[in-house]
């Protein structure tokens, strides 16, 4: 028979030693994953997005490189390089709270669970930038005439 089981007082202060364990650990992995960052760069080094453990952009550093580029072109690179950082958050977190959830497979694998969904692996060979457009740059529809200096008014 167990003696803790016998003891009222003392299965309580089994329990409240349990959950002062978890309310440890709990603080332990929330400081650990406060402290994650991904930092991924373009493949030419001219753009380099930082990323926090919720994926939101902490740092973005463009080169003089990057701003000789066209817009297009930029701000494709720009979104590529963090889906890129934001696809390995779930590796470096799973590498930090490692040591302190240990065994616990259930719980590694809701923790990155949820990482894999918010942030898939980026689709191998999306394009840097999109097409450039085909057609006119000024998408209007008034042939280059000047409706609001034309004479004859509206």
């Amino acid at each position: 028979m167990n003696p803790a089981a016998a003891d009222p007082d003392a299965m309580m202060r089994q329990w409240n030693a349990q959950i002062q364990a978890k309310l440890r650990q709990a603080d332990e992995m929330k400081q650990v994953a406060n402290a994650v960052r991904v930092t991924q760069r373009s493949s030419d080094g001219s753009v380099s997005v930082t990323v926090d453990q919720n994926g939101v952009v902490s740092a973005l550093d463009l080169t003089d490189a990057a701003l000789r580029k066209q817009p297009a072109q930029l701000s494709a690179e720009i979104l590529g390089v963090m889906r890129t950082a934001q696809a390995q958050i779930a590796s470096r977190m799973q590498e930090a709270m490692a040591p302190i959830i240990g065994d616990d497979s259930a719980t590694m694998g809701a923790l990155m669970g949820g990482y894999h969904e918010r942030f898939p692996e980026p689709p191998p060979g999306e394009p840097v930038a999109p097409p450039r457009p085909t057609g006119p740059a000024d998408d209007d529809d008034f042939g280059g005439h000047n409706f609001a200096r034309d004479d004859k008014g509206w």
